[in-house]
């Protein structure tokens, strides 16, 4: 099941359907409809590309939980939760193991949130690509909240899940091994709604801690209607959420009894 999402998860986002638009396109080309189409999937691109609509897209997902600035003020907690996102193994030519922008922010708000009331991590997350060997990506991560200076035994390791939903069951378990109950949840702001859905059916009280905002002052430009790779990569990121958010809410419908 999971190998099939991960092949569906890519036919359903961009650029792949474009390109199956196109093909039908070329295909049926003598047909009107088949103009038109194409008519349409240059519109659907530009305007999917443009700034103010990938802003209007992003909002909902990062404006739902506001940033835990000041962690004392979600009472009392066990732990900290963050999730893994993107790790970049040592291979090929890259000589050092490392992590992308999301997963240095999401390490960074777990460790300022460390600094200000110390308690374990939980660095949940592992090896995702299913064609592949696993490389350890969840100790890569660990590794940089040591560096950092968290003491080694307050940083665990959890390198089991392979997503956002086995993460949530891979938790709990820790979580109730452990006797702790409420923790703060890290991860990036517009994939805290998907996270926060499926931790907050399966394990007991996950208190939102965003980080990863991308979205600042909306400034309407007319260089911000041209397509560019920035809004491109948002709006993979964009559109992977909420097909995340439906496939989610009926994996917990499924699961709850």
């Amino acid at each position: 099941m999971f190998v099939l999402k991960q092949f569906l998860k890519h036919l359903l986002l961009p650029p792949v359907p474009w390109l199956i638009m196109l093909l039908v396109v070329l295909i049926f080309w003598r047909r009107s409809w088949a103009r038109k189409l194409l008519l349409w999937t240059f519109l659907l691109i530009f305007a999917l590309h443009s700034g103010p609509v990938n802003y209007a897209l992003r909002y909902p997902l990062e404006s739902r939980y506001r940033p835990l600035l000041e962690p004392k003020t979600a009472g009392s907690y066990d732990a900290i939760v963050v999730l893994t996102g993107g790790i970049i193994p040592a291979s090929g030519l890259i000589p050092l193991a490392s992590i992308d922008e999301f997963m240095f922010r999401r390490l960074e708000e777990a460790w300022r949130l460390y600094r200000i009331q110390p308690k374990p991590i939980i660095v949940s997350g592992g090896h995702v690509n299913p064609f592949t060997a696993d490389k350890n990506e969840n100790k890569i991560a660990r590794d940089y909240l040591i560096r950092w200076g968290v003491p080694e035994n307050d940083v665990i390791g959890e390198a089991r899940s392979r997503d956002t939903f086995e993460s949530a069951v891979q938790v709990q378990k820790l979580l109730e091994h452990n006797g702790w109950k409420r923790y703060l949840l890290v991860t990036s702001a517009f994939h805290m709604p998907r996270s926060m859905l499926v931790f907050a059916a399966h394990t007991a009280e996950p208190v939102p801690a965003p980080t990863d905002f991308s979205l600042g002052q909306f400034e309407l430009t007319p260089l911000a209607w041209f397509p560019n790779e920035h809004v491109a990569r948002k709006l993979f990121l964009t559109l992977h959420e909420y097909l995340g958010l439906v496939n989610y809410y009926w994996r917990v419908k499924l699961t709850q009894p």
